[in-house]
């Protein structure tokens, strides 16, 4: 069953408000239905603060200095690249429980130009001291995200899709997920292995499937939606047999890809890590998100035939071959 991510979120952050009348939501007239509700339930508990995100986060901070814990909700670029140094000086520095929800990742908001889209904020963000950032791929770990932030008590940057999506719950359970930081969609015994976050970790699973099926090749997938803290530790405890790691994502490789790789240096790793990302450039034309992908060679189709390549260049380097279904 399909489940609108924010409704995921505000729908659990509404029943911790019921018994806490100090979390407040703070908006950049940026709306979404469960919020709605919110507004309607604790009309004292939430602030329409309007387009005006640098002086929402000031807003954010002094309540926050009050003992409110504070939610900032607002489109990708608007809550990250637009108040970067408010981000650090405001909420960062002075490790307050701030928590920004930032809607809109990657291409989501492509229909409205190039000042909407999602790709950097990642990279931005983690450079960030003390600032987390959490990923959602599913409802399920999106609605946790509101009892993780709340327990921490620690500036955190929330990405949060637009879009209903499928829950991979049953795959792992759900306190795992949490612990970990990441979730293993399929075995991560196999020696390609690819990992990736939000949205596109769904389709990621398709080719995956279709490799499989198609070349016979098998693979394993993680989805992380722990981007910092990186779960570096027990993610190496997972990639230990793994050769080739192919890291997906929809934006630029400066962000899921640079903390793999980074993750893999500093463990002394002797594998190969790739990426399939967003071409790291400036994107000036605007369409749907499914066209954006398809433009920028990250739909199904594409990512499959650059992970093709991929593993044949792999190959071709005379390591060793990569193993088939029906191999030894």
């Amino acid at each position: 069953m399909k489940i609108d991510m924010r409704d995921a979120f505000f729908n659990k952050l509404v029943s911790r408000a019921e018994l806490d009348q100090d979390i407040i939501i703070l908006s950049d007239d940026h709306g979404a239905f469960a919020l709605k509700n919110f507004a309607l339930q604790f009309p004292k508990q939430y602030i329409n603060i309007g387009i005006s995100e640098q002086n929402m986060i000031g807003v954010a901070s002094g309540l926050a200095l009050s003992g409110k814990k504070v939610f900032v909700y607002g489109i990708t670029p608007f809550v990250s690249l637009r108040v970067l140094e408010h981000l650090m000086l405001d909420i960062a520095a002075m490790q307050l429980p701030i928590n920004i929800i930032s809607v809109g990742v990657g291409f989501t908001y492509s229909t409205d130009g190039p000042t909407h889209h999602g790709l950097s904020d990642i990279a931005a963000v983690r450079s960030i001291p003390g600032m987390g950032i959490l990923n959602s791929s599913d409802p399920n770990n999106t609605s946790q995200f509101v009892d993780l932030v709340l327990e921490r008590g620690t500036p955190h940057y929330i990405r949060i899709e637009k879009e209903a999506l499928n829950s991979f719950l049953e795959v792992e359970n759900l306190e795992t997920r949490n612990e970990d930081g990441f979730s293993v969609l399929c075995a991560t015994t196999q020696r390609i292995l690819f990992i990736s976050t939000g949205r596109i970790s769904h389709d990621v699973a398709t080719v995956c499937e279709r490799l499989k099926q198609e070349s016979g090749v098998t693979v394993g997938q993680i989805d992380i939606h722990s981007i910092k803290p990186f779960p570096t530790e027990k993610l190496m405890s997972h990639i230990s047999n793994s050769d080739l790691i192919i890291v997906v994502e929809e934006g630029y490789s400066s962000g899921l890809f640079t903390s793999v790789a980074t993750c893999a240096i500093e463990s002394d790793y002797p594998s190969t890590v790739r990426s399939i990302s967003v071409v790291e450039e400036f994107i000036f034309c605007g369409d749907s998100r499914d066209n954006m992908l398809i433009k920028f060679e990250l739909d199904v189709n594409s990512i499959l035939r650059k992970s093709l390549k991929l593993i044949e260049d792999y190959e071709n380097r005379g390591i060793s071959a990569i193993p088939r279904l029906g191999n030894s």
